[in-house]
């Protein structure tokens, strides 16, 4: 127990909110170049729109850009990534990967201690019956699911393929490259709109990968997002007890949503 990391510890292993604050910063100076590249008249983009309901008593709807800007914010974390090398993007992969995955299995281990001792503060002590902890009781039934999602979470970690150049950006681009698959975008114009961001931003990657962008980058990315989605699907039947009210389930569920969404950003 004395060598189990604490969640502070590795926070100041990682250091994962310094990723986070350049990751927003990278966003901020760069948010014009990217929407300028997705929203340029050679852009494929500019052949797509959302299915929007158009009055009919006006001729002229004005077209906005809602689309260039949902793009855009589907390109939050890769757009920190693209301006990595290889090298640095490979580290920053390890590292995040790393945090998400220590976390998880102290957080694990910390449960199961708490569990295993099933006396805490009712001591069965001679031969006097002990009265059931009642509020205990419920910290019990709360860790038990909790630990059933950590378990679950910590099998996603263990997943995951070794950590190289690309594997924080087929992580990351799973949304935007599903926002394009909503709009009907062909495969050409998918491949070429990225070529183009890629251009753009002048991203440090293998020429064999960039000439085969729907296996190293598009397959691997929309495979992540939807072991993300179907992970969220089943978070409402990991909490469901009979023991719980629909506040503490409903609380339990969001906490885990937040999680994931939080840490399998790389």
């Amino acid at each position: 127990m004395r060598n189990l990391p604490t969640t502070k510890q590795l926070r100041e292993k990682y250091d994962p909110n310094a990723v986070m604050a350049v990751v927003d910063q990278t966003f901020q100076t760069h948010l014009d170049k990217l929407r300028s590249c997705l929203g340029h008249p050679d852009s494929p983009l500019s052949h797509y729109q959302r299915d929007l309901q158009i009055s009919l008593l006006d001729p002229n709807p004005k077209k906005d850009n809602a689309l260039v800007n949902e793009l855009a914010a589907t390109l939050k974390d890769p757009l920190y990534l693209m301006t990595l090398s290889k090298k640095a993007r490979t580290k920053v992969t390890q590292d995040m990967r790393g945090f998400h995955t220590d976390l998880v299995e102290s957080q694990l281990t910390r449960i199961n201690i708490f569990l295993d001792d099933d006396e805490i503060a009712s001591p069965n002590i001679g031969s006097d019956p002990m009265p059931k902890h009642r509020g205990l009781g419920n910290v019990f039934c709360i860790l038990r699911v909790v630990k059933k999602d950590l378990e679950l979470e910590l099998r996603y970690c263990h997943d995951q393929p070794r950590a190289g150049y690309l594997s924080s950006l087929q992580t990351s681009m799973g949304n935007f490259f599903n926002c394009l698959r909503e709009i009907n975008m062909t495969q050409k114009d998918q491949i070429t709109l990225v070529q183009q961001l890629f251009d753009i931003f002048h991203v440090d990657w293998e020429e064999g990968d960039r000439s085969n962008i729907k296996v190293s980058l598009q397959q691997p990315a929309l495979a992540s997002f939807e072991r993300t989605k179907h992970d969220l699907r089943q978070i409402p039947q990991t909490f469901y007890s009979k023991s719980f009210s629909e506040d503490i389930m409903k609380d339990l569920e969001i906490h885990s949503t937040l999680m994931k969404k939080r840490l399998r950003r790389f």
